[in-house]
């Protein structure tokens, strides 16, 4: 308290001034106190700095509690270990952890006794300190209902397991500690296997991510309180500590107590910074936090960046230990663990039996915490002949991502694989990723290794050599991420050095190195690129020469794409590569560039000799044969090309079929006009990502849309609006978007059939109904759409038939697009 608080409080009390003038002295005082929090904190002192709060609000309490004492006794108050009242900590208040603007955890526990009036003293202490702005989340016991109370309610025996007395009767406080340690001896096996089954719950909700929750995510300080929890419930503690020397080692628990001192001092540094409780480091608050706690930009890398780094770091070292000593904990050996595992002791194995023991494993084992914490233990080594030799072989196994995976868990992937060095909890806020570098590589190595159907297929039409060379490229496809180089050509050349250190030939290493410095070509020719173009396919399959590279670059695309975040890799996008892939083979297979009337003559023969086509009557085979659009024909399989035309052939008006999740697909076939921007535009909130139009036959036209999220309402919705969408005399009103004169491409030259427009503009709600609604009104034709965004741009390209006005008109078209708000 400030110097001359105790005086003021003093006079108020003499002149016997209302609860509401002694809560605003209060008030007063803890802002006082509270603005002085910013430069009491050190951060090379995070736990100091919370013994010591913990001690101003216990100050805060005992003053509350003097002053009520006063009110209800006068100058008579008899001594406080005569009243029988005991205030007890709970919480990260108990536990003396409680950040700045955390609620503060309160018990009050009372024995009643008779010439006491306890419950309105009690009472009167509680509203005063609401009343001076502490924000209390309290207990109030009598000593003889705690038991039945933590009985029959785990959350309370949790906070009451935790609770520290710090005011009031101490001999009451005795016959409470004696209640605690029955609660404590009550049903142990229940209640550690509901915290238990807590914890694996709250972790799988909450995985690391880079804008981690400090408190609730797997690794946070809340695994920490479970660790106490269950180890206070089994043996009594009173912090982690003391279980130094029985069930963790002081090597480990140095380790592990630096990694919290860590979450500590970013969890206080968000608080004060906020002014209010805040435990997520989201991406707008890091810097802040960064620069305050020390860390500087650097020639390479933003200050915010290497502290992210090390925030996740930490993270996934509480989580490694937390789980390691919680199976120890709970586990009497390791012997009936159905995984790879390592005793319960403190040996120091070496890398190499390690490694080896791990390489020799059953295919599709899985790995105990146990094992994962003897390779945090076992000796740095150098990667001697033998070493290397296990590395690689490592690679020639189908399951290698779980091997690459409990390197990692153990912080032992860089002396693995010296390559990764600087990626390793790298996180990657390019609006495109959303895990650090390391475990986005791992998922990209892992979905490798899981290929299923047609891909599994592709992948072992490669040699088993090429194989265990296309693993190593997942995994180190991003090793060049965190310098200042285009981090394609630093990880093509940290590869080449690491390839040919494991013994891979000579061509091979090349070829790895190859895909790495163009492992994000193909997915950037597919979504912004003509792919129907033979000038595009031909360029891009001359990048890489031969069929089996192709193959190689179309798998890695396709297991980096899915291991970016959710929702990148979609059916359309799948669609998208599998087209150019079977494009660019094509064009390899004769080396020369196939025209279009070519391609479109070879499906033509695939689908005479497809049973699903010859079994249709004759004059459906003559129709589908019969339509104009090329692209048609180019873009889908016999199979589909028989399924879309059947659904026509059965439409009189209009049909249509939907899948509403993970996001919306509809395919709208109709013969008679369809107001397409109309539709787009009611659809808007949806996000537009792709659309495919095809004129088919019988005045039938199809519109496959692809949209980014996923319809929440009932599929009825989408029949009256693919109904309504008949009326041609329905407009939307747009906020029309801003689009630039040189953001539009327009090629009339494109091919014979189809001229092309592309638009890369910035992505927009309503774009596309925009541009699709001038194309209705002038009566454009459009033979195909696709969209794809990335980082918040739009590439948009349109195949316009050339039947119509549309290149007559380009001049006006581009004015009417480009035309100011």
């Amino acid at each position: 308290m400030r110097a001359g608080f105790a005086e003021k409080l003093e006079n108020l009390i003499e002149q016997k001034a209302e609860d509401f003038a002694v809560s605003k002295l209060f008030k007063e005082e803890k802002t006082a106190y509270y603005e002085t929090l910013i430069e009491r904190f050190s951060p090379s002192h995070p736990r100091a700095f919370l013994v010591q709060h913990a001690r101003a609000i216990e100050e805060f309490i005992a003053y509350f509690y003097r002053y009520v004492l006063r009110g209800h006794f006068g100058d008579y108050a008899p001594p406080f270990s005569a009243i029988p009242i005991a205030f007890v900590a709970l919480g990260s208040f108990g536990r003396e952890q409680c950040a700045p603007y955390s609620d503060i955890d309160l018990m009050i526990v009372y024995k009643q006794t008779y010439g006491y009036n306890i419950k309105p003293l009690i009472e009167r202490i509680l509203y005063l300190a609401w009343d001076s702005g502490f924000h209390l989340g309290h207990r109030v016991h009598e000593i003889g209902e705690l038991e039945e109370a933590a009985n029959g309610d785990t959350t309370i025996k949790t906070a009451m397991l935790e609770g520290r007395f710090f005011y009031g009767s101490r001999i009451l406080w005795v016959e409470v500690e004696t209640k605690l340690k029955n609660i404590r001896l009550s049903d142990q096996e229940n209640y550690i296997s509901q915290k238990l089954e807590e914890y694996r719950i709250r972790r799988a909700k909450n995985p690391i991510v880079m804008e981690p929750d400090i408190k609730e995510c797997a690794g946070g300080l809340r695994d920490a309180n479970a660790l106490f929890w269950i180890a206070k419930a089994l043996y009594g503690v009173s912090s982690t500590k003391d279980l130094v020397g029985s069930i963790i080692g002081e090597e480990d628990y140095r380790e592990f107590h630096q990694a919290l001192e860590s979450l500590f001092r970013v969890r206080i540094a968000l608080h004060l910074l906020a002014k209010k409780r805040s435990d997520a480091l989201i991406l707008e608050r890091q810097r802040e936090v960064a620069i305050y706690l020390g860390f500087s930009d650097t020639k390479t890398r933003k200050a915010e960046r290497f502290f992210v780094q090390k925030v996740l770091a930490s993270l996934k070292t509480i989580s490694r230990h937390c789980e390691y000593y919680l199976a120890k904990l709970t586990r009497r050996d390791n012997t009936a663990i159905n995984a790879i595992a390592s005793p319960f002791d403190e040996r120091r194995e070496t890398l190499i039996d390690l490694t080896r023991q791990a390489i020799q494993s059953p295919i599709d084992g899985d790995y105990d915490i146990s094992f994962v914490m003897a390779l945090r233990r076992a000796e740095n080594i150098r990667l001697g002949s033998s070493m290397r030799r296990m590395i690689r072989a490592i690679f020639d196994r189908p399951d290698c991502y779980k091997i690459v995976n409990v390197f990692d868990l153990a912080d032992r992937l860089e002396t693995l694989l010296p390559p990764l060095k600087g990626t390793i909890n790298l996180a990657q806020f390019d609006g495109y990723h959303t895990r650090p570098v390391d475990e986005h590589s791992i998922l990209t190595l892992k979905n490798m290794c899981l290929l299923e159907g047609d891909l599994s297929e592709l992948f072992l039409t490669l040699s088993d050599e090429e194989q265990a060379l296309l693993r190593l490229v997942a995994l180190l496809h991003d090793c060049g991420k965190g310098g200042m180089r285009d981090h394609s050509e630093a990880g093509a050349l940290r590869f080449r050095n690491f390839a040919k250190a494991l013994d891979f030939r000579a061509d091979l290493t090349e070829r790895g190195a190859l895909l790495i410095r163009t492992h994000t070509l193909m997915n950037a020719v597919a979504r912004s690129r003509d792919i129907y173009s033979d000038r595009v396919v031909f360029a891009f399959a001359s990048q890489l020469g031969s069929k089996s590279l192709v193959t190689a670059l179309y798998l890695l695309t396709v297991c980096d794409m899915s291991a970016v975040a959710a929702g990148v890799y979609t059916p359309f996008a799948a669609e998208l590569l599998r087209d150019l892939y079977f494009r660019a083979i094509a064009a390899l297979d004769k080396n020369e560039q196939i025209g279009e009337a070519a391609t479109r003559l070879r499906k033509e023969k695939q689908l005479l000799s497809y049973e699903g086509f010859t079994s249709l009557e004759p004059r459906l085979q003559r129709r589908i044969l019969g339509v104009d659009s090329t692209l048609f024909f180019l873009k889908y399989k016999p199979a589909e090309i028989v399924e879309f035309s059947k659904r026509a052939a059965a439409t009189d008006r209009v049909s249509f079929s939907a899948i509403s999740s993970p996001s919306l697909t509809l395919e709208v076939i109709s013969k008679a006009p369809f107001n397409l921007g109309w539709a787009l535009g009611k659809l808007a909130w949806l996000d537009l990502g792709a659309m495919d139009i095809f004129k088919l036959f019988d005045g039938a036209k199809m519109f496959r849309m692809f949209f980014r999220k996923p319809l929440d309402e009932p599929i009825g919705m989408l029949a009256e609006l693919v109904e309504n969408a008949l009326d041609m005399s329905r407009a939307m009103k747009y906020a029309r978007p801003t689009i630039k004169k040189k953001e539009i491409e327009i090629d009339c030259d494109h091919s014979p059939t189809y001229a092309r427009m592309s638009l890369d503009a910035p992505d927009q709600q309503g774009l596309m109904a925009f541009v699709i609604d001038i194309f209705d009104r002038r009566g454009i034709d459009i033979a195909a759409a696709k969209i794809a965004t990335i980082k918040r741009r739009a590439s948009n390209l349109f195949l316009i038939e050339k039947t119509g006005r549309f290149c007559a008109d380009q001049k006006e078209i581009v004015a009417e697009l480009t035309a100011s708000r």
